[in-house]
């Protein structure tokens, strides 16, 4: 054991007799030049080579554990970086009201073709909640496909080709930078549906882009309120959401508040969300 570390001792000891050889034709020249006329550029080039000189010495004499110290920062710094993705976890209300209304007008109403087209939709949004994922990177939104089933962790390691080619919105991968989006649009605030967004990236004059919300829609809302551009319309506080903000949005919405008595009114101002599925 003492012969081993003795040798280890003398192979740095030589490493750095190396490092110090080759250091020294610019140390000698430096010194050669240098004197009561020396130039200012004599005097930078010493000292150049002198730091060179202590960094390689340094760098030679660096003890095993200490490099492992050093490797495991790094590792940690890069795994801090996941802290600034955001995935968006999926959601079934949308998929899971049009079923509800499937069986409504179905077996109860007999409404066949209602049922069918509600079932049909209901189902293939409840299929796409289970793998389709937003990801907000420091400067992307993202939209990935994980595994139906899988953990939402699993849309960290994604790539963005998961998802294909957008061809029905404007073609090109599913990865828009946040400086290209002009304008979003959450319909409604409180009870969300769809989300929309134009961005320049795909098309100089601008391309839309509709999303139903079948992911969670405020944990969504919040994301883009702090990462996005400011949409052109005021966006109101998640803390705000209500049935009455939601029936604000829609001209229709409006109607409908025209023909409430006012017991009716102060209910839809205290419905923060879906009754059952929502804790507010």
């Amino acid at each position: 054991g003492t012969s081993r570390r003795a040798s280890r001792v003398r192979e740095r000891t030589m490493r750095c007799a190396s490092a110090l050889a080759r250091a020294s034709a610019p140390l000698n020249a430096c010194a050669r030049r240098t004197g009561r006329g020396a130039r200012a550029r004599d005097a930078v080039a010493l000292k150049r080579a002198t730091v060179g000189v202590r960094r390689t010495i340094e760098i030679e004499s660096i003890r095993p554990r200490t490099a492992a110290r050093a490797r495991a920062s790094v590792a940690t710094r890069a795994s801090s970086l996941d802290d600034d993705v955001v995935v968006v976890p999926g959601d079934y209300r949308v998929g899971g009201v049009l079923l509800g209304v499937a069986l409504l007008t179905g077996p109860a109403l007999h409404l066949w073709t209602q049922f069918l087209v509600h079932g049909v939709l209901g189902g293939f949004l409840a299929f796409q909640a289970s793998r389709v994922r937003f990801r907000f990177t420091r400067t992307d939104l993202e939209v990935v496909f994980i595994e139906p089933g899988a953990d939402d962790s699993a849309a960290l390691a994604t790539d963005v080709a998961s998802s294909g080619d957008n061809k029905l919105q404007g073609g090109g991968e599913n990865r828009w930078a946040y400086d290209t989006i002009t304008n979003w649009e959450f319909w409604w605030p409180g009870f969300p549906c769809l989300v929309y967004f134009k961005e320049t990236q795909t098309k100089s004059d601008g391309q839309p882009h509709f999303f139903p919300i079948i992911m969670d829609g405020k944990m969504l809302y919040e994301v883009m309120l702090s990462r996005l551009p400011p949409s052109q319309n005021e966006k109101p506080s998640p803390s705000e959401w209500s049935l009455d903000l939601a029936l604000e949005q829609t001209q229709i919405g409006r109607q409908i508040k025209e023909n409430l008595n006012e017991d009716q009114l102060r209910q839809i101002k205290e419905m923060k969300g879906f009754p059952v599925l929502d804790d507010k």
